[in-house]
């Protein structure tokens, strides 16, 4: 066991961030953040440790999700010198791509503004009392920590970005009540082997930057229980045929892009992977006062990837995201 990964641990018992049962409960998932050899290994590990062991010691109570902002803490528990450093401390954890967060007065306005997303889907959602939810690409939580309102027994996110990780435990360093949300440094493609199954399933963003969609889709199955639901979100195709970008290229500026897909053919996809009662609930071009640079994500925004024409610098039709509701048969 490499020093990081008794770090890491160490860190989230120490700090109380989980409680020892939740620890005992979910060991074999909390032992993901030992068996990931890319998140144990990343270089600025022990860097963001050291940010988050210096934060400002600070206890509350307070949590509301029920807002645009994910408002932890209130203003009155913090002094001004400790906000003055918990900005500080939190900007080294730049890029905040989903949000926004709101720590004891402190607004951390991220590059997305991750409310709009929610606000297209969050009326189509099941009833989720006692239910399990997978958030796949989850980021730093900004989903999960809204799918609290929906009092679920538990509320599991998964991401392969180690800075995102180290973002969420920030947060939760100040939600120790908080027992039922755990993100994990991993995919659903390698989570598939823990044979956790999940009522309902978040995939928001995550299918075109999949190196094999079909393999992606056929995972997201695997986690869902018999006629469990999935929300996914992507980018959609408005020509014809399918977008395939190929190793090299770039689409908006990003370099991590597979197949963007039409409509149909996406729904042709997920049904050959075992989803039915396939939805599109939302069709939704990107702009920038839904995805832009700020303090809390200085570099280039969706702004500087699109030409006035509304096409990408790259020629592309408009970016335009859809929705999809659909169960597992």
């Amino acid at each position: 066991m490499g020093v990081n990964q008794i770090n890491i641990l160490s860190f989230i018992k120490n700090k109380k961030i989980y409680s020892d049962n939740t620890l005992e409960k979910y060991n074999y998932l909390f032992d993901i953040f030992i068996s990931s050899e890319a998140f144990n290994n990343h270089g600025n590990l022990p860097k963001w440790l050291d940010i988050l062991d210096s934060l400002p010691d600070l206890n509350t109570d307070f949590l509301d999700v029920t807002s645009d902002s994910i408002e932890i803490g209130r203003t009155d528990e913090i002094s001004n010198s400790q906000r003055t450093i918990l900005k500080k401390k939190l900007l080294k954890l730049n890029p905040w791509r989903k949000g926004p967060f709101h720590l004891f007065g402190l607004h951390i306005d991220s590059e997305w503004r991750s409310e709009k997303k929610w606000n297209r889907i969050k009326n189509y959602l099941p009833n989720l009392m006692g239910k399990s939810i997978g958030d796949l690409g989850c980021s730093n939580g900004y989903y999960s920590y809204r799918l609290l309102n929906f009092n679920p027994k538990i509320i599991i996110g998964l991401d392969k970005t180690p800075l995102f990780i180290m973002q969420f435990l920030a947060t939760k360093l100040y939600a120790r009540n908080l027992q039922n949300i755990i993100i994990l440094p991993t995919t659903a493609e390698d989570f598939v082997y823990k044979k956790f199954n999940f009522d309902l399933l978040l995939s928001m963003g995550i299918l075109y930057h999949s190196k094999n969609s079909a393999t992606h889709i056929e995972a997201l199955n695997s986690l869902l229980k018999k006629n469990g639901t999935l929300f996914l979100e992507t980018i959609i195709s408005l020509t014809k045929d399918n977008l395939n970008i190929t190793k090299g290229q770039t689409y908006a500026g990003m370099k991590n892009i597979g197949t963007i897909y039409t409509i149909d053919n996406l729904r042709k996809l997920m049904i050959e992977n075992g989803f039915k009662n396939i939805e599109c609930i939302d069709e939704s071009f990107t702009n920038s006062s839904e995805q832009r640079s700020t303090e809390w994500m200085t570099g280039k925004s969706f702004k500087d990837f699109i030409l006035p024409n509304g096409k990408t610098i790259e020629g592309f039709l408009p970016v335009c995201r859809a929705i999809f509701i659909a169960q597992k048969k």
